[in-house]
């Protein structure tokens, strides 16, 4: 009995073994095919542009020329924002050219550095990175901790600063003054706090 357990165990890592490698086959299929395709489509954006001016052409027009879809020819086009350390990464296959494009569509070129390190950190998917929000730095400390918290974080000791640090810097912040904040923003704050007060209510409750 055990050893048929032992070997469906056996049976089901493997699988999984193999299921993993399909996926990575597939990204580094992505990753080849975005690069072969920007070769070509960003050249000919170039020429199109001189050939019919700034203004005359634009990417459904080459889109159009070359029988693309236009989703999918702006995305791979967006490669043209990658600055000197994407492209850096890109090729030491840190992150595949397929998911820079992605997050360089949402217009975070702004700043794709960090955007570019949080999906590399956390190991996002595809899907995962259409819902992200890094149109600011303020939104990706953001959504870092938002997954952080999701997944778990890495380390105990990780999570306990954090939630130390943010305790002790709402601690400061209450001795401020009222007189230093906007007086209609006054009702909105007060409002959070009563939130937050019955989240640490739940959560001093939770596991007893």
């Amino acid at each position: 009995m055990e050893n048929e357990k032992s070997k469906q165990k056996i049976s089901t890592q493997q699988l999984l073994k193999a299921y993993n490698k399909l996926k990575l086959d597939l990204d580094k299929d992505r990753h080849s095919e975005t690069l072969r395709k920007y070769k070509i489509l960003s050249k000919a954006y170039k020429l199109g542009v001189q050939i019919y001016g700034k203004n005359s052409f634009s990417i459904m027009k080459l889109a159009l020329d070359f029988d693309f879809p236009y989703t999918t020819c702006k995305r791979i086009l967006s490669l043209d924002r990658a600055n000197k350390k994407t492209w850096k990464l890109i090729n030491e296959n840190k992150i595949s050219s397929f998911k820079v494009a992605q997050i360089l569509l949402k217009k975070h070129y702004y700043h794709q550095n960090e955007a570019i390190k949080l999906v590399i950190d956390e190991n996002l998917s595809t899907y995962q990175i259409y819902s992200l929000k890094t149109n600011s730095l303020d939104n990706i400390k953001k959504e870092r901790l938002r997954i952080s918290i999701e997944n778990g974080f890495a380390r105990a000791s990780t999570c306990y600063w954090s939630f130390n640090h943010t305790l002790e810097r709402l601690e400061q912040l209450l001795i401020l003054d009222k007189k230093f904040l906007p007086k209609d923003k006054i009702p909105l704050l007060n409002k959070k706090l009563v939130k937050i007060i019955k989240k640490m209510e739940q959560w001093n409750n939770n596991g007893k």
